[in-house]
This record gives C-alpha cells, sequence and structure tokens, in this order.
C-alpha cells in the first residue's frame, strides 16, 4: 500500500496538487486534495512545498499533507477491515471528509447542526440496547438542536465539526448560563446529548473534534433540593380522608402507587393492570423497556381491593402533579424546608425556603421510595427498580441525613 503527490505541469503558474493511493492488488485510486501550488515551488522528490519557496502558505499546505496522509491510511484500515466498500469515490470521499467540504445534500457530514437535524430524522426508529429510542429521549435530543440553532444565530457561526472543542464549550456554556439564564443541572443535560452525538459522529468515521473527551468538557451540575416525602407523611396522607372529593381520592390512591412502587410517572400513570406474582409486582417500564420486580406494598395492596382488584382512574401528568400539592397542603404536609421553585416571572427555579407541599411533583415518587428503602433493602435491589447503574449516581440521587450513609 502507497501513498504519494504529485503534481501536473499546466500553463498556469499554480496547479493541483493529486493524491495517488494504491495497492497493486486491491485498489489504485486518485484524487485532487483541493490544494493548489506554484509549480516551480513543488518539490517532485519530498512530495511537497519547498522548505525556501517564498509561497506563504507553505507550512499551512504542508502540514494539511501530513495529516491528511495520516487520515486516509488509518481510514483505510478501518473501511477495509470492517469488509466495506472501497469504492472508485472512496478516496476522493475521505479527502473531501477530511478537509470538512460537503454538497448541499451533503452538509450533515461536515456541520455539527446540520448532522443533528439529519439525526433526527430516524431518531424514533434507532435502536438502543434492543429497544427503540423513546418519545421522551427523542424529544430531549429536539431540544438540543433548537438550542444549538439558537446558538449559531447568537453567535453568527455554523458549527463544522472541528469546532466542538473547548473553545465551543466554554461559549456554549458561557451563552447558556448568561443568555439563556439556564441553570447548571439543565447545562449539564445539553452538554450529555451533545457528547452523545459526538460519539455517533466519531463511529461513523466523520471529522468530529476529538476535545470532546476532554476531561474539560464536562456536564455541569447543581446539588439538588428536591423533597421526599417520610414514611409518617406518606402514612398521613393515606389515612386522610378525601370520600368527599372523588378527584383527591382518586389522585391519593395513584400517588400511594406511585410511592410505594418507585414507577416513573409515565409508568404509573398509565398503567391498565398490574400483574402480581407471589407478593411482587412485574412490569416493564416505559423508558428503558426493562422489566423491573418491586415488592408488594400493603398500601398499594388494599387500594387494590378497593378499586375491585382494579386501578384508580388515569390521569394526566399536569392534573396530578397539581393534585397531589393540594393534597399535600389539605394533609398539612407543610413544614418549611429548602427547594427550589419556579419564578413566575424569569422562568427559572429559585432556591429558597418553602412549605413541603409547594415542592411536591411527580418525581417525588420515585426520591421517596428510594430513601425511604435505603437501609432495609439491600442497594443493588433499590437500584434495580430505579434504575440507577453505579451506587454513586444511587446515593446522589436519595434524600437521606449524612450521619445515616
Amino acid at each position: 500500500m502507497r501513498l504519494k503527490y504529485f503534481v501536473k505541469k499546466q500553463k498556469t503558474d499554480f496547479v493541483n496538487i493529486y493524491m495517488r493511493f494504491w495497492d497493486s492488488n486491491r485498489i489504485d485510486l486518485t484524487a485532487k486534495t483541493g490544494l493548489v501550488v506554484k509549480f516551480d515551488n513543488w518539490s517532485i522528490k519530498k512530495e511537497k512545498v519547498q522548505p525556501k519557496a517564498e509561497a506563504t502558505q507553505k507550512d499551512f499546505i504542508n502540514g494539511n499533507l501530513i495529516n491528511l496522509r495520516a487520515y486516509i491510511i488509518e481510514n483505510y484500515n478501518l473501511d477495509y477491515n470492517s469488509k466495506k466498500d472501497i469504492s472508485k469515490d472512496w478516496l476522493k470521499n475521505n479527502v473531501n471528509a477530511y478537509f470538512g467540504r460537503a454538497k448541499k445534500d451533503e452538509l450533515h457530514k461536515a456541520y455539527f447542526v446540520e448532522w443533528i437535524k439529519e439525526f433526527l430524522k430516524t431518531a424514533d426508529t434507532r435502536i438502543y440496547k434492543g429497544n427503540r429510542i423513546s418519545e421522551a429521549t427523542v424529544d430531549n435530543y429536539k431540544k438540543v438542536y433548537q438550542r444549538l440553532v439558537e446558538f449559531e444565530a447568537f453567535t453568527g457561526l455554523k458549527l463544522r465539526f472541528e469546532h466542538i472543542d473547548l473553545k465551543f464549550y466554554n461559549s456554549f456554556v458561557n451563552y447558556c448560563k448568561e443568555q439563556k439564564k439556564y441553570s447548571n443541572n439543565t447545562i449539564g443535560n445539553l452538554i450529555t446529548r451533545i457528547k452523545f452525538f459526538c460519539r455517533q459522529i466519531e463511529l461513523e468515521n466523520l471529522p468530529i473534534n476529538p476535545q470532546f473527551k476532554h476531561s474539560d468538557f464536562m456536564s455541569v451540575s447543581n446539588k439538588t433540593f428536591d423533597v421526599y416525602l417520610t414514611e409518617s407523611e406518606i402514612k398521613t396522607i393515606y389515612n386522610f380522608d378525601f370520600s368527599n372529593s372523588i378527584r383527591l381520592d382518586n389522585a391519593r390512591d395513584l400517588f400511594i402507587i406511585g410511592l410505594r412502587t418507585g414507577l416513573r410517572v409515565s409508568d404509573f400513570l398509565q398503567l391498565k393492570n398490574i400483574n402480581i406474582n407471589k407478593g411482587f409486582i412485574e412490569i416493564e417500564t416505559t423508558k428503558t423497556k426493562e422489566t423491573v420486580i418491586i415488592p408488594l406494598h400493603e398500601q398499594v395492596k388494599e387500594i387494590l381491593y378497593k378499586y375491585n382488584n382494579s386501578l384508580p382512574r388515569t390521569i394526566s401528568d399536569q392534573k396530578f402533579n397539581a393534585y397531589i400539592k393540594e393534597i399535600c397542603k389539605i394533609a398539612n404536609i407543610t413544614e418549611v424546608v429548602k427547594g427550589a421553585l419556579v419564578n413566575p416571572t424569569t422562568k427559572r427555579k429559585e432556591v429558597g425556603h418553602y412549605e413541603k407541599y409547594k415542592l411536591v411533583s411527580s418525581h417525588t415518587c420515585r426520591r421517596s421510595f428510594a430513601s425511604n428503602l435505603y437501609g432495609k433493602l439491600p442497594n443493588m435491589v433499590i437500584m434495580s427498580i430505579t434504575g440507577h447503574k453505579t451506587e454513586t449516581s444511587f446515593l446522589k440521587y436519595i434524600k437521606i441525613s449524612r450521619n445515616k450513609i
């Protein structure tokens, strides 16, 4: 296998630099590099611009010729040994990919946001761990795409793959903080998705900047102040008489099921029936498509009996979040605690001290479930239900005092 640069004598002073890449047994391909040089400045023997040439761009040209050589050899090794087709256009396509050149219908091969746009066209059919990507995940991808479109408009820069470096990272994070007023957690989620896109681009052998792997290209976060309900508070809510309100009585029963199963709101609000086997609930979760096995709590058992072995009426996420705040307020879950609420003026979360019922949301169910079972069941058992992959992330998630850890 050999690679050679050469030029062709022409009537004009400036000539194109060509690349020939061949192996007598397999291939023999030639392509323009897109670089031009004055014919008299070219060294045929050394295959580069002569060091003593007056050409002001000799370092730029020679540097690219060195890097392009390595890029072509590396991609050939990957493609040939992965049994990919080395077509007559293979060399030309790889040269264009190295320099980030793309036709109008192939902008996604050079531009970061264009790649995401193309990715989104088939995102809902892509497979992750044997299952299609969930609608919620696709929605998150779309949000990142929109934020990057806005960032490009703000900076006036159309992002190419090579732009996704630490300079971009710092600029984008600063934009999110100063212009969008996002919290660190929101910014961290955006960065996590951006790194995911970068890994996918790398898998496609497109020239994404490797700096996305740098330790400084990190997902930022803040300590959260999400609340959880204690066993005593849950018992108070369960025993409270809401018989004068069918709406709240139904929502309270849904709330207890969420608190005692640790399921995501997308799961327990959409349950049609519960599969019970030897005192355990078995359910395939919507987000991960994994089957989880949950101990059947006595309170859940009594709720099922109340509804003739059926489930309470399902309601929307929005109604559920509104109703459970009302339920907690009526049940006197009003202790003043530290938390974060959305300021209706700024539309951003602000940390402060609020009555606990105001901080309750659908996610309180999972956090309460995990926090109350900590120390009563092995961590790995709880994590198998909540979906945490590491004990470190699990311990950050639960809400318990430090002296219990």
